[in-house]
């Protein structure tokens, strides 16, 4: 009897030492119970699927769950959701993009990743994978996205912008100096560090990357999103890491005007604008200079041998404010189609569907517009892609 008075008087004694512990680690132990079941066979059932008793519709990777505490839903795409998660021992938040195993680009996308270490770019911190998703464990952006930043604000003054780009081409010299393209950049692709005005940018989302293998590699595959989409593209010509520069340029004008470049309803009118490089500085948008407007001329240069690189872009006067010379401002061509109806021109970015999944490229659509496209192209002066 004294015995069993005895070991009631220890166990109770233990309960107590590990409650004070995990109250001053301030974890759950009923959470902790719930998400980490028994060992079996002395270790932890790797892969295995736990639902958290306050979401029971999400099921998460038990390792995940022990090792983050989950806080809440930042968002859900056409095949993922983005999560806000703890760390349990340094209490450090981190973003999960939750996956499914089965999504085409989830490998490649990983596989670049892994690579990458930069300032200006998403850094990734590990990855936990079951048979049916990927839980991708990445630093934090408190600052949300630059599209959400740039509708609130209407538009970025011309120090804001040249702030932004900077963060931006100094990240994308680096992707390129490793032979990484991104072929996705947009507003809702880059991401601040935090909420601050001069937080750091991150580039983000490298589902449609490419990580070439040889130096001057070109690629085929049509991929992108539309209004942000390079004219060589749009040609079906192999093409290189300048489209990513035509990009930048399309930011960099939706920065200091609140508008888009190249926008319309329609799709084949919306590709003529682009291959034709058909868009206006409106003076009721536009905070930039002169000197501004002829930095993104050269970034919306449709043939791309003249484009800029991000190196080249880094050193151009409007972004170091260093005088090169006095030279006549060089005036962009002009052809016939820059009188063509724009439908909607003169849209604020925020009444621009945001881009997901099912607002990319359509391929079969780029192939069948492909051959009246080039018989555009072929009619506008100085076009270099021929």
């Amino acid at each position: 009897m004294g015995n069993c008075s005895q070991k009631q008087s220890s166990g109770s004694s233990s309960r107590g030492f590990l409650a004070n512990l995990f109250h001053k680690a301030n974890i759950d132990p009923h959470a902790l119970a719930q998400s980490c079941p028994p060992p079996v066979g002395g270790e932890m059932p790797l892969g295995e699927c736990t639902v958290l008793r306050d979401r029971a519709a999400m099921r998460f990777d038990s390792r995940l769950v022990c090792k983050y505490e989950v806080l809440q839903v930042l968002g859900k795409g056409s095949f993922s959701q983005v999560l806000r998660v703890k760390h349990r021992a340094t209490r450090k938040c981190f973003a999960v993009k939750v996956v499914l195993a089965d999504c085409g680009s989830v490998d490649n996308e990983l596989n670049i990743l892994s690579r990458l270490s930069h300032p200006y770019v998403i850094q990734l911190e590990e990855v936990f994978k079951t048979a049916s998703k990927y839980f991708i464990v990445m630093q934090m952006a408190y600052g949300g996205e630059m599209y959400d930043r740039v509708v609130a604000k209407g538009r970025y003054s011309e120090d804001e912008a040249r702030a932004a780009l900077k963060m931006l081409l100094t990240g994308l010299a680096y992707l390129h100096s490793i032979r990484v393209t991104h072929r996705d950049l947009k507003p809702e692709n880059l991401l601040y560090a935090d909420a601050r005005p001069d937080a750091r940018l991150l580039i983000t989302d490298f589902g449609l990357a490419y990580q070439a293998t040889k130096p001057n590699e070109t690629m085929t595959e049509t991929c992108g999103t539309p209004e942000y989409i390079a004219p060589e593209l749009l040609l079906r010509v192999p093409y290189t890491q300048k489209v990513d520069m035509w990009a930048v340029g399309v930011i960099a004008y939706i920065l200091m005007s609140g508008i888009m470049p190249f926008d319309d309803d329609c799709r084949s009118r919306l590709y003529t604008h682009i291959i034709t490089a058909n868009y206006v500085y409106y003076p009721q948008f536009w905070s930039g200079s002169e000197l501004a407007k002829q930095f993104v001329d050269s970034l919306l240069e449709t043939n791309s041998v003249e484009r800029m690189s991000a190196t080249v872009a880094l050193k151009h006067e409007w972004m170091t404010g260093e005088r090169q010379g006095q030279r006549p401002p060089p005036t962009r061509p002009q052809s016939e189609y820059n009188s063509m109806q724009r439908t909607k021109s003169t849209r604020s970015i925020r009444s621009v569907t945001r881009s997901d999944h099912g607002h990319r490229v359509d391929p079969r659509e780029v192939d069948e517009l492909a051959n009246d496209l080039k018989r555009v192209a072929q009619t506008t002066k100085n076009y270099g892609v021929f």
